[in-house]
């Protein structure tokens, strides 16, 4: 269990149990957008090479900011960690706990509209692949519902 000091005593100081760390300008965000981001070790244990993040690899970037998002103890390790930047261009590609996206979208509304050119092009070749506009990611419904028949043959005796 990883361990955050807090002010309050609480017991349990695990990163589901606290309100998510959302610093109040976007553009107080000062993180670097190359190179190699290496989160504290609270926000992924383990060996310092599993801690490290090349920010050049977009699924490594995701992944980076995934942890800092969710795991961060505070608006000040947000802040030294992410690029205003970068955040914006993966926004919608991240993966992260409906309480996290709604405190960061409640607080940074601009991130609500933003819209990953990956999205873009796929909507424009196929009409039918377009996703909720308000939301991150959804999943696909069922056309029509599926009934399975079962025939019996009667057995000629």
């Amino acid at each position: 269990m990883s361990y955050v000091a807090t002010r309050d005593g609480r017991r349990d100081r695990s990163a589901a149990h606290r309100a998510p760390a959302v610093p109040d300008r976007i553009d107080d965000l000062h993180g670097s957008s190359i190179g190699v981001l290496e989160v504290p070790h609270h926000m992924a244990c383990g060996h310092a090479s599993r801690r490290r993040y090349d920010l050049e690899d977009p699924a490594q970037l995701r992944h980076a900011y995934e942890q800092v998002l969710c795991e961060a103890a505070g608006c000040g390790e947000v802040e030294d960690l992410i690029n205003p930047a970068m955040l914006r261009r993966v926004w919608r590609d991240l993966h992260l706990p409906s309480r996290v996206r709604d405190a960061w979208e409640t607080r940074h509304p601009g991130l609500r509209r933003t819209v990953n050119r990956t999205s873009d092009t796929e909507t424009s070749r196929d009409p039918s692949s377009r996703l909720s506009a308000g939301r991150g990611f959804a999943r696909r419904r069922r056309t029509a519902p599926v009934t399975r028949t079962t025939s019996v043959r009667a057995s000629a005796a």
